[in-house]
This record gives C-alpha cells, sequence and structure tokens, in this order.
C-alpha cells in the first residue's frame, strides 16, 4: 500500500498571522521561525533581520516588485519549492500586497469608473485567494504578517484599524490555526493569542529577551501544553465575531451550509427569533445552531 500512517504530532503545524504597528518587530519575530526560511520580501525589510535568523534564510526574489505581484508569487514557487529545504514561509507583509489593490479600487470608485462599486474590489479578493493558495499548499510552517494603522471613527475617537481588509482575515482563516498581535505596555512587549482554532487564546506572552528568543516555543507550549481534547473542542468555539461575514465563514468552516446564502439565511433567522440584544449573545445562539445542525 503506497499511502503513509499520519502520526499525530506533539502541536499542530504553525500556520499563524501577526499583525502589529510598523516597527513593533514583526519581522524580528518572523526570524525566529523554524529555518530555513523563505521570504516573501513585499515589504523590503527582511535583509535588516538576517543576522536574527536561526538558520539559513532565502529570497522569493531579488526583484522588488515580485515579491508584491500575486502572478509573480505562484510561479516561483511553483518553479522553485519542490525539493527545496525551505520549512518556513515568511509573508512580509500581506499589506504591501493588498493594500495597493484596495487603494486602486477606491481611486477608481471614487473617478466614478466603476459602475459596480462593489466588483470594483473582485481583484483584491481574487489576489488574496490566489495568494493564499499558492502559500499554503506546501505543507510548510506559514507566518502572514500585516500593519495595524491608528485611526478615527465617525465620532473623531481613535481607533485601532488593520491595513488588510476584515473580510480577507476572516477568509484568511481556513489557512491558519492561530492569529497573533504584538502588543506594547510601556517598554515591554508581547505576543497575544487574539484567537485559536484549537487551544488557549486571549493569552499574553511576554519577550524578555529583546528579539523574540525561544517565543514560537513558548507560543506553542502556553496554547496547547497539556490541554485536554475537550477543552481544545471549547476552546475552539468563537465567543465573538468582528461582523457577520465574520460569522457566516466560521459557520461555512465547518460545512453544515451548502454556500454563503444558506449560511447567512440562517444567521437572519437566528437572529430574528432570539433578538439578541449585545453581539456575544448573538454570538452563543449561533455557534450553538451551527454545532446543532453538524451532529446531524
Amino acid at each position: 500500500m503506497g499511502f503513509t500512517k499520519m502520526v499525530k504530532p506533539q502541536y499542530p503545524p504553525r500556520l499563524w498571522t501577526l499583525a502589529g504597528f510598523p516597527g513593533s518587530g514583526k519581522s524580528t519575530f518572523a526570524a525566529q521561525m523554524r529555518p530555513p526560511l523563505l521570504a516573501i520580501d513585499a515589504d523590503r525589510r527582511f535583509s535588516e533581520v538576517l543576522n536574527l535568523a536561526q538558520g539559513e534564510v532565502y529570497s522569493l526574489s531579488e526583484a522588488a516588485a515580485d515579491n508584491a505581484n500575486t502572478d509573480k508569487i505562484v510561479s516561483l514557487l511553483k518553479a522553485n519549492m519542490p525539493g527545496s529545504e525551505v520549512n518556513t514561509i515568511i509573508v512580509d507583509s500581506l499589506s504591501a500586497v493588498i493594500s495597493p489593490l484596495v487603494t486602486q479600487a477606491i481611486i477608481d470608485n471614487d473617478a466614478g469608473r466603476n459602475r459596480n462599486r462593489a466588483a470594483a474590489f473582485k481583484n483584491k479578493a481574487l489576489a488574496m485567494r490566489q495568494l493564499q493558495d499558492a502559500v499554503t499548499c506546501w505543507g510548510k510552517d506559514v507566518l502572514w504578517i500585516y500593519h495595524l494603522k491608528e485611526g478615527r471613527d465617525g465620532q473623531g475617537s481613535k481607533v485601532i484599524r488593520t491595513t488588510v481588509p476584515e473580510t480577507e482575515l476572516e477568509r484568511l482563516k481556513r489557512s491558519i490555526n492561530l492569529q497573533l498581535e504584538i502588543v506594547q505596555d510601556g517598554e515591554r512587549r508581547g505576543i497575544k493569542v487574539i484567537w485559536a482554532r484549537q487551544g488557549r487564546n486571549q493569552i499574553t506572552l511576554w519577550d524578555e529577551t529583546g528579539r523574540w528568543l525561544g517565543m514560537p516555543e513558548r507560543i506553542e507550549a502556553a496554547v496547547y501544553g497539556g490541554l485536554p481534547d475537550q477543552e481544545k473542542a471549547e476552546n475552539s468555539i468563537p465567543k465573538q465575531f468582528a461582523n457577520i461575514e465574520a460569522a457566516i465563514v466560521w459557520g461555512m468552516s465547518l460545512g453544515v451550509f451548502p454556500d454563503a446564502t444558506s449560511a447567512r439565511q440562517a444567521y437572519d433567522e437566528i437572529k430574528r427569533k432570539n433578538k439578541p440584544k449585545t453581539a456575544t449573545e448573538m454570538a452563543s445562539y449561533w455557534t450553538a445552531e451551527v454545532l446543532r445542525r453538524r451532529k446531524k
């Protein structure tokens, strides 16, 4: 028989996202991932942390534009990944790949060049899907890096936003198992586990080394170490969703709906029937319904 028997690893593969403000140490953290590393260096900054890497670092391409062009990324990965020694693919950063497409769509809409304003963002969605599939298909560890920025809401209050649309980050969840964010407390920097597919989340690990030494291993031990299977299952159920689309994507990820339309209809019916007063209450009704359908 030609098939290979699967063996349960100690920890799941490192399929992670990392968000942080510019200069917070995202690339420095990436250098601590399992080597050899392949850097899709769209920000053109990874050379600054080469001396911190734990092993060899390979470049996708010496041509700067290749690292931010999804067509080029796909073709270069297909040509060079088979038989390579790469253990971790670093996308640094997703913001530099996707943000220009979003900006162009907004410019075209404002200039009246698009009759269908929503369709203007099709290129962004397709590029994200193309990149996601091209990077994750190799069975390697992956770290997706993106930036945070400060802005103002409609009332003028300061808010923190991602430089990658929330819809794309939610779609990316099908290919990741941890969402991480760099946080600051005075002079201290730490990694906060925002979301975990299985395992503990909403925990913060502080860096005492100044360059994230051993942090990936600490994260794995904190999220998964000594965790019973039942607790893993309970921790994988979201307590709240960023928006309705996030709730729909989560419901579809469990395979209980044939398409997004069916999932949205079920969501609206749950909301109409239960009349939740908060987002957390709505999330509890929705997750309960999805899990009920899954058991059928």
